[in-house]
Protein backbone atom coordinates (compact mmCIF):
# COMPACT_ATOMS: atom_id res chain seq x y z
CA UNK A 1 0.00 0.00 0.00
CA UNK A 2 1.22 3.52 -0.82
CA UNK A 3 0.75 6.71 1.17
CA UNK A 4 -0.51 9.98 -0.40
CA UNK A 5 3.05 10.84 -1.47
CA UNK A 6 3.55 7.62 -3.42
CA UNK A 7 5.77 5.95 -0.82
CA UNK A 8 5.29 2.18 -0.61
CA UNK A 9 4.88 1.07 3.02
CA UNK A 10 6.89 -2.13 3.44
CA UNK A 11 8.21 -1.95 7.01
CA UNK A 12 6.52 -2.11 10.40
CA UNK A 13 8.47 -1.00 13.48
CA UNK A 14 6.92 -2.03 16.79
CA UNK A 15 7.85 -0.74 20.23
CA UNK A 16 6.96 -3.76 22.33
CA UNK A 17 7.41 -2.22 25.76
CA UNK A 18 8.62 0.88 27.57
CA UNK A 19 10.39 -1.31 30.10
CA UNK A 20 14.19 -1.35 29.97
CA UNK A 21 17.06 -2.76 32.01
CA UNK A 22 19.30 0.27 31.34
CA UNK A 23 18.87 3.97 32.07
CA UNK A 24 20.60 5.75 29.18
CA UNK A 25 20.52 9.49 29.74
CA UNK A 26 19.72 10.25 26.09
CA UNK A 27 16.81 7.81 25.71
CA UNK A 28 13.92 9.22 23.68
CA UNK A 29 11.51 6.26 24.14
CA UNK A 30 11.07 5.80 20.38
CA UNK A 31 9.23 9.10 20.27
CA UNK A 32 6.69 7.99 22.90
CA UNK A 33 5.75 10.16 25.84
CA UNK A 34 7.17 8.44 28.90
CA UNK A 35 4.52 7.10 31.24
CA UNK A 36 4.61 6.41 34.96
CA UNK A 37 3.21 2.99 34.07
CA UNK A 38 5.39 1.13 31.60
CA UNK A 39 3.16 0.03 28.75
CA UNK A 40 3.54 -3.28 26.91
CA UNK A 41 1.90 -4.98 23.94
CA UNK A 42 0.70 -8.56 24.40
CA UNK A 43 1.74 -11.24 21.93
CA UNK A 44 -1.87 -11.61 20.71
CA UNK A 45 -2.00 -7.90 19.98
CA UNK A 46 1.30 -8.04 18.14
CA UNK A 47 0.04 -11.00 16.10
CA UNK A 48 -3.01 -9.02 15.00
CA UNK A 49 -0.90 -5.98 14.10
CA UNK A 50 1.67 -7.97 12.12
CA UNK A 51 -0.99 -10.02 10.32
CA UNK A 52 -2.75 -6.82 9.26
CA UNK A 53 0.53 -5.30 8.10
CA UNK A 54 1.25 -8.43 6.07
CA UNK A 55 -2.21 -8.32 4.49
CA UNK A 56 -1.48 -4.73 3.39
CA UNK A 57 1.76 -5.74 1.68
CA UNK A 58 4.36 -5.10 4.37
CA UNK A 59 7.05 -7.77 4.53
CA UNK A 60 9.48 -6.54 7.20
CA UNK A 61 9.07 -6.00 10.93
CA UNK A 62 11.54 -4.62 13.48
CA UNK A 63 11.00 -4.73 17.23
CA UNK A 64 12.29 -2.14 19.65
CA UNK A 65 11.42 -0.79 23.08
CA UNK A 66 12.35 0.19 25.69
CA UNK A 67 14.23 -3.07 25.56
CA UNK A 68 12.44 -5.81 23.56
CA UNK A 69 14.42 -8.65 25.15
CA UNK A 70 12.87 -7.96 28.57
CA UNK A 71 9.42 -8.67 27.09
CA UNK A 72 8.28 -12.02 28.59
CA UNK A 73 6.75 -13.16 25.27
CA UNK A 74 9.60 -12.13 22.96
CA UNK A 75 10.26 -15.68 21.71
CA UNK A 76 6.59 -16.24 20.87
CA UNK A 77 6.42 -12.83 19.15
CA UNK A 78 9.43 -13.63 16.96
CA UNK A 79 7.95 -17.03 16.10
CA UNK A 80 4.62 -15.48 15.08
CA UNK A 81 6.37 -12.80 13.04
CA UNK A 82 8.57 -15.21 11.12
CA UNK A 83 5.45 -16.93 9.77
CA UNK A 84 4.02 -13.65 8.48
CA UNK A 85 7.05 -11.59 7.43
CA UNK A 86 10.06 -12.12 5.16
CA UNK A 87 12.43 -10.19 7.43
CA UNK A 88 12.29 -10.08 11.23
CA UNK A 89 14.76 -7.98 13.21
CA UNK A 90 15.11 -6.15 16.49
CA UNK A 91 17.06 -3.35 18.12
CA UNK A 92 18.45 -4.17 21.56
CA UNK A 93 20.85 -2.81 24.15
CA UNK A 94 22.48 -6.25 24.08
CA UNK A 95 22.52 -6.96 27.82
CA UNK A 96 20.39 -10.12 27.47
CA UNK A 97 21.48 -10.99 23.95
CA UNK A 98 24.11 -13.63 24.75
CA UNK A 99 21.57 -15.77 26.59
CA UNK A 100 18.71 -15.29 24.10
CA UNK A 101 20.41 -15.04 20.69
CA UNK A 102 20.47 -18.75 19.84
CA UNK A 103 16.82 -19.40 20.70
CA UNK A 104 15.70 -16.27 18.87
CA UNK A 105 17.69 -17.24 15.79
CA UNK A 106 16.17 -20.73 15.80
CA UNK A 107 12.70 -19.20 16.26
CA UNK A 108 13.00 -16.94 13.21
CA UNK A 109 14.90 -13.76 14.06
CA UNK A 110 16.96 -12.75 11.04
CA UNK A 111 19.19 -9.90 12.22
CA UNK A 112 19.84 -7.53 15.06
CA UNK A 113 21.00 -3.99 15.84
CA UNK A 114 22.85 -3.57 19.14
CA UNK A 115 23.30 -0.22 20.87
CA UNK A 116 26.88 0.15 22.11
CA UNK A 117 28.31 3.64 22.30
CA UNK A 118 31.70 2.94 23.85
CA UNK A 119 33.97 0.09 24.95
CA UNK A 120 35.34 1.76 28.09
CA UNK A 121 33.47 0.35 31.12
CA UNK A 122 33.51 3.59 33.12
CA UNK A 123 32.18 5.71 30.25
CA UNK A 124 29.62 3.03 29.39
CA UNK A 125 28.30 3.19 32.95
CA UNK A 126 28.09 6.98 32.77
CA UNK A 127 25.92 6.69 29.66
CA UNK A 128 23.71 3.76 30.63
CA UNK A 129 23.69 3.84 34.43
CA UNK A 130 24.78 0.18 34.51
CA UNK A 131 28.09 -1.73 34.40
CA UNK A 132 27.11 -4.15 31.62
CA UNK A 133 29.54 -3.49 28.78
CA UNK A 134 31.11 -6.97 28.91
CA UNK A 135 27.65 -8.57 28.66
CA UNK A 136 26.89 -6.48 25.60
CA UNK A 137 30.17 -7.43 23.95
CA UNK A 138 29.44 -11.12 24.58
CA UNK A 139 25.97 -10.62 23.14
CA UNK A 140 27.37 -9.18 19.92
CA UNK A 141 29.82 -12.04 19.62
CA UNK A 142 27.07 -14.60 20.24
CA UNK A 143 24.70 -12.99 17.73
CA UNK A 144 27.34 -13.30 15.02
CA UNK A 145 28.08 -16.90 15.99
CA UNK A 146 24.45 -18.00 15.66
CA UNK A 147 23.98 -16.31 12.28
CA UNK A 148 22.01 -13.15 13.07
CA UNK A 149 23.56 -11.37 10.11
CA UNK A 150 24.18 -8.61 9.71
CA UNK A 151 24.84 -7.59 13.30
CA UNK A 152 24.91 -3.80 13.35
CA UNK A 153 26.45 -1.90 16.25
CA UNK A 154 24.69 1.42 16.83
CA UNK A 155 27.07 4.05 18.23
CA UNK A 156 25.60 7.45 19.09
CA UNK A 157 28.42 9.98 18.86
CA UNK A 158 28.57 12.29 21.89
CA UNK A 159 30.91 15.16 22.65
CA UNK A 160 33.12 14.57 25.68
CA UNK A 161 32.16 10.92 25.96
CA UNK A 162 33.04 8.80 22.95
CA UNK A 163 34.17 10.88 19.97
CA UNK A 164 37.71 9.57 20.55
CA UNK A 165 36.58 5.93 20.49
CA UNK A 166 35.84 5.48 16.80
CA UNK A 167 38.96 3.45 15.99
CA UNK A 168 38.41 1.16 18.97
CA UNK A 169 34.80 0.61 17.97
CA UNK A 170 35.78 -0.10 14.37
CA UNK A 171 38.32 -2.64 15.62
CA UNK A 172 35.71 -4.44 17.72
CA UNK A 173 33.25 -4.45 14.82
CA UNK A 174 35.93 -5.90 12.55
CA UNK A 175 36.91 -8.58 15.09
CA UNK A 176 33.30 -9.73 15.54
CA UNK A 177 32.23 -9.46 11.89
CA UNK A 178 29.77 -6.66 12.65
CA UNK A 179 28.86 -3.42 10.88
CA UNK A 180 29.45 -0.18 12.78
CA UNK A 181 26.73 2.47 12.46
CA UNK A 182 27.82 5.86 13.78
CA UNK A 183 24.79 8.02 14.53
CA UNK A 184 24.70 11.80 14.72
CA UNK A 185 22.64 13.17 17.59
CA UNK A 186 19.63 15.19 16.57
CA UNK A 187 17.74 17.90 18.41
CA UNK A 188 14.49 16.97 16.67
CA UNK A 189 13.42 13.91 18.62
CA UNK A 190 11.09 14.10 21.57
CA UNK A 191 12.90 14.54 24.88
CA UNK A 192 16.09 16.05 23.41
CA UNK A 193 16.31 19.68 24.51
CA UNK A 194 18.30 22.34 22.68
CA UNK A 195 20.69 22.66 25.63
CA UNK A 196 21.24 18.90 25.69
CA UNK A 197 21.87 18.91 21.94
CA UNK A 198 24.40 21.74 22.16
CA UNK A 199 26.25 20.02 24.98
CA UNK A 200 26.63 16.60 23.36
CA UNK A 201 26.20 17.02 19.60
CA UNK A 202 29.13 16.12 17.34
CA UNK A 203 28.94 16.67 13.60
CA UNK A 204 29.82 13.68 11.44
CA UNK A 205 31.52 15.89 8.83
CA UNK A 206 35.06 15.38 10.15
CA UNK A 207 34.59 11.63 10.51
CA UNK A 208 33.13 11.40 7.01
CA UNK A 209 36.19 13.16 5.60
CA UNK A 210 38.56 10.77 7.40
CA UNK A 211 36.63 7.69 6.31
CA UNK A 212 36.54 8.93 2.71
CA UNK A 213 40.35 8.93 2.67
CA UNK A 214 40.66 5.49 4.27
CA UNK A 215 37.89 3.66 2.41
CA UNK A 216 38.63 1.29 -0.46
CA UNK A 217 35.00 1.60 -1.55
CA UNK A 218 31.94 3.68 -0.69
CA UNK A 219 28.22 3.27 -1.28
CA UNK A 220 25.14 5.37 -0.61
CA UNK A 221 22.03 3.59 0.57
CA UNK A 222 18.81 4.60 -1.10
CA UNK A 223 17.07 4.62 2.25
CA UNK A 224 17.88 7.86 4.05
CA UNK A 225 20.91 8.56 1.79
CA UNK A 226 23.26 6.95 4.30
CA UNK A 227 26.91 6.77 3.24
CA UNK A 228 28.72 3.45 3.75
CA UNK A 229 32.50 3.17 3.90
CA UNK A 230 34.35 -0.09 3.38
CA UNK A 231 37.78 -0.12 5.02
CA UNK A 232 40.62 -2.58 4.53
CA UNK A 233 42.49 -1.95 7.78
CA UNK A 234 40.63 -2.85 9.87
CA UNK A 235 38.40 -4.76 7.47
CA UNK A 236 35.09 -3.28 8.44
CA UNK A 237 31.99 -1.56 7.07
CA UNK A 238 31.10 1.78 8.66
CA UNK A 239 27.77 3.48 8.01
CA UNK A 240 27.06 7.10 8.95
CA UNK A 241 23.53 7.87 10.06
CA UNK A 242 22.42 11.47 9.61
CA UNK A 243 18.71 11.03 9.24
CA UNK A 244 17.28 14.32 10.41
CA UNK A 245 17.07 17.64 8.54
CA UNK A 246 17.33 15.40 5.50
CA UNK A 247 14.59 15.46 2.89
CA UNK A 248 15.89 12.18 1.45
CA UNK A 249 15.16 10.56 4.82
CA UNK A 250 11.49 11.37 4.36
CA UNK A 251 11.40 10.83 0.62
CA UNK A 252 12.48 7.20 0.96
CA UNK A 253 10.71 6.36 4.22
CA UNK A 254 8.82 3.08 3.95
CA UNK A 255 8.08 2.60 7.65
CA UNK A 256 4.96 2.70 9.80
CA UNK A 257 5.51 2.59 13.57
CA UNK A 258 3.50 1.16 16.45
CA UNK A 259 3.91 2.44 20.01
CA UNK A 260 3.82 0.23 23.09
CA UNK A 261 0.37 1.71 23.76
CA UNK A 262 -0.94 0.23 20.53
CA UNK A 263 -0.96 3.51 18.62
CA UNK A 264 -0.02 3.61 14.94
CA UNK A 265 2.57 6.35 14.48
CA UNK A 266 2.78 7.67 10.90
CA UNK A 267 5.96 9.72 11.56
CA UNK A 268 8.85 9.29 13.99
CA UNK A 269 9.05 13.03 14.62
CA UNK A 270 5.37 13.73 15.29
CA UNK A 271 3.11 12.87 18.22
CA UNK A 272 -0.04 14.71 17.13
CA UNK A 273 -1.38 12.27 14.54
CA UNK A 274 -1.32 8.87 16.24
CA UNK A 275 -4.07 6.39 15.41
CA UNK A 276 -5.07 4.18 18.34
CA UNK A 277 -5.82 0.48 17.86
CA UNK A 278 -5.84 -0.52 21.54
CA UNK A 279 -9.59 -0.84 22.14
CA UNK A 280 -10.04 -2.84 18.93
CA UNK A 281 -7.12 -5.10 19.82
CA UNK A 282 -8.61 -5.77 23.27
CA UNK A 283 -11.69 -7.30 21.69
CA UNK A 284 -9.66 -9.01 18.95
CA UNK A 285 -11.24 -6.84 16.27
CA UNK A 286 -10.04 -5.93 12.79
CA UNK A 287 -7.57 -3.02 12.73
CA UNK A 288 -7.16 -2.81 8.95
CA UNK A 289 -9.12 0.46 8.72
CA UNK A 290 -6.86 1.96 11.39
CA UNK A 291 -3.77 1.01 9.38
CA UNK A 292 -5.24 2.58 6.26
CA UNK A 293 -6.06 5.77 8.18
CA UNK A 294 -2.50 5.96 9.59
CA UNK A 295 -0.95 5.44 6.17
CA UNK A 296 -3.18 8.13 4.71
CA UNK A 297 -1.95 10.48 7.47
CA UNK A 298 1.70 10.11 6.44
CA UNK A 299 3.43 13.19 5.07
CA UNK A 300 7.14 14.14 4.84
CA UNK A 301 8.44 15.93 7.95
CA UNK A 302 11.39 17.36 6.00
CA UNK A 303 10.90 18.69 2.50
CA UNK A 304 13.23 20.12 -0.13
Amino acid sequence: MKDPYGREITNLRVSLTQECNLDCFYCHNEGEEESQYKTRLRSEEVKQLVRTASDLGMNKVKYSGGEPLVHPEIVEIISISSELMDDVSLTTNGVLLSEKAEELSETGLDRVNVSLDVMDPETYEKITGMANVEKVKRGIEKANQVGLHPVKINMLLMKGLNEGSIDQMMGFAADTGSILQVIEMTSSREGISDDFYKRFHVSLDELASKLEKRAVRTETRNMHARKKYFLKSPEVEVELVRTMHNSTFCQNCTRLRVTSKGELKPCLLRTDNHVSTKEILKRNGNVKDKFIKAIEEREPYWCE
